[in-house]
């Protein structure tokens, strides 16, 4: 159940970035598609799959977020990228403003993948704690 719970949460999350990556290019070019109703609601039936997923990953797993340490370093980091990326896709006419938080999503889930690789929220940068 391991494999099949984690195979759905990695694809998930492919599709994440690619929705989200896909939404900025046609805000950044002013495209109608980015307000269509499927464009709308796919992102949000993605990530309540992603939300099952991680959730039934964790359990599979035995670790939890505020019990183990990288798991809560993902929901922190989750949290803002969450936010920045909203920031990013609702700034309209504010370039700069949409380049800054785009960066710092991406940033963010950079950070969520390589946590999720290492299993340790500081080992991926050479110290551990």
């Amino acid at each position: 159940m391991f494999i099949i719970l984690k195979s759905i949460h990695i694809t998930v999350v492919v599709l994440t970035i690619s929705m989200f990556l896909i939404r900025i290019v046609w805000m950044l070019q002013g495209s109608k598609l980015l307000y269509h109703p499927w464009t709308r609601v796919i992102p949000h039936v993605n990530d309540t799959v992603l939300f099952i997923s991680a959730l039934g990953t964790a359990a599979a797993l035995g670790q939890y977020p505020f019990v183990n340490d990288w798991l809560t370093a993902k929901v922190f980091a989750l949290v803002v990228y969450i936010i920045l990326g909203s920031i990013a896709l609702n700034s309209g006419e504010r370039r700069g403003r949409a380049m800054v938080a785009l960066t710092g999503a991406l940033i963010s889930f950079g950070y969520i993948l390589l946590v999720a690789r290492c299993n340790d929220p500081l080992a991926c940068f050479g110290s551990s704690g």
